[in-house]
């Protein structure tokens, strides 16, 4: 095979070019794959990867977070203990890349089907070719130059899948990067609801660059909680394209913390009659870590409805950012969008970056957007105090009070029990770099 042209003279392009060389014999996959693969790291090598320069990653420079020569993760890095330990799901469990843990299809309700991308692709897989395509994003290429595993879950029409799915994604190898592709398709009045973790605590820095692709059918429901715990000094891209079709309905949780840097990307198609995006993002960031919610969400038709709420606080020299663009089509008539941002500065190093946009080419919608940035209130940290509350606790609890709006979207007790302990424990690290 001919070698790939290096455009982006950087060393972590070299490097990404040089490993690819080395390891393209190897990549799991068809015939038909192949080709896909070296086209989609091409675009990498000629566009390079992300940096401040490009608009959609200005606040965000990962091509200099990254250090050159990582290896591909092989899938023994230690895996920590569990925020969902004990609970009862379907559990999925990826490390490094791999597939490492599936439910036995004898214990799998009927119409609910569970395949590790790997074996997907041990067989005749012309089928996933849709989800196995180049696209304009440099992770997503990325991703499908490397890809190894991942899970593709099926829910089939009119099954209401009664436990949540659990999928856990771990890299906890320093030196090394993981790519996974995910696959959820709900098929017609199919009801799922999906829980993600997102952990490891390399030595040095590990990352991990994740793809997922959610479809959505009519009348489908997907409720969706994520929560981002990987710990420095490991980098975490998460790559969301979601498609909602006629009256299907997304209602979703998202939580970010501890890494040194996470960035979630989410691209939205509504593209159905009735059908409606909910997100709520939160995030904390203290020194040394920074978190970026980057969403683009396209109403392409009528009486769709889309709603963003991002909370985050930020310490130290912690960064936070979040971006949210929406595009109204012009067959996209009553439509009703709101994108609301707000945040907390707790030190005078700590930075917050929010850029609302609205791109609207139908006449009859009703769409809005918000952003704030703000401190502690003084008079609240006084009442507290007077009343025999430390400072740093007080502070704790204004912050939790402030972030519970996104935590009490968590809709089942016991999940959220265990989010707001997992947040009370990263609130007494922000909170205490800011006092």
């Amino acid at each position: 095979m001919a070698a790939l042209e290096t455009t982006v003279e950087t060393s972590l392009e070299s490097g990404l070019a040089t490993l690819f060389a080395r390891e393209r014999a190897s990549l799991a996959g068809p015939l038909w794959l192949a080709p896909l693969r070296a086209e989609a790291l091409s675009r990498v090598l000629r566009e390079g990867l992300p940096h401040r320069r490009v608009e959609a990653w200005k606040f965000t420079d990962l091509r200099n977070k990254l250090v050159p020569d990582l290896d591909i993760a092989k899938g023994n890095g230690a895996t920590p203990p569990s925020l969902f330990a004990g609970m009862r799901a379907h559990h999925v469990g990826i490390n490094g890349g791999r597939l490492t843990n599936a439910p036995n299809t004898d214990g799998l309700p009927d119409g609910l089907e569970i395949l590790s991308l790997a074996e997907a692709l041990a067989t005749p897989s012309l089928w996933l070719r849709q989800w196995l395509q180049p696209t304009a994003d440099p992770l997503e290429n990325l991703n499908l130059a490397f890809v190894a595993d991942g899970a593709m879950i099926r829910v089939g029409e009119g099954v209401r899948v009664a436990l949540p799915l659990l999928l856990r994604v771990t890299q906890g190898e320093g030196g090394a990067m993981a790519h996974t592709r995910s696959v959820v398709s709900l098929e017609a009045g199919a009801e799922l609801t999906l829980i993600e973790l997102d952990d490891g605590n390399p030595e040095t820095q590990g990352f991990a660059n994740t793809a997922m692709s959610i479809v959505l059918e009519p009348g489908a429901r997907l409720t969706h909680l994520r929560l981002t715990a990987s710990a420095k000094p490991a980098i975490v891209v998460r790559n969301d394209d979601i498609e909602l079709a006629r009256d299907a309905s997304y209602d979703g949780a998202i939580f970010s913390s501890g890494a040194a840097l996470a960035r979630q990307q989410m691209r939205v198609r509504l593209n159905g009659a009735g059908a409606s995006f909910n997100v709520a993002c939160a995030y904390a960031a203290s020194s040394n870590e920074h978190n970026d919610y980057a969403l683009e969400i396209v109403h392409e038709a009528p009486h769709t409805t889309s709603r963003v709420l991002a909370k985050g606080v930020a310490a130290g020299s912690g960064h936070g950012v979040v971006q949210g663009r929406v595009v109204v089509q012009p067959a996209a008539q009553k439509s009703d969008s709101h994108q609301l941002s707000r945040a907390l500065l707790l030190s005078a190093h700590a930075e917050i970056d929010q850029k609302p946009e609205l791109e609207i080419y139908a006449d009859d919608v009703k769409c809005g957007h918000g952003a704030a940035v703000g401190a502690l209130d003084e008079d609240q940290l006084f009442y507290l105090r007077t009343r025999g509350i430390s400072e740093p606790d007080a502070r704790s609890m204004l912050v939790a009070a402030f972030l519970g709006e996104i935590t009490d979207r968590v809709a089942n007790e016991a999940w959220r029990e265990r989010v707001a302990a997992w947040l009370a424990e990263r609130m007494a690290r922000v909170t205490g770099e800011g006092a």
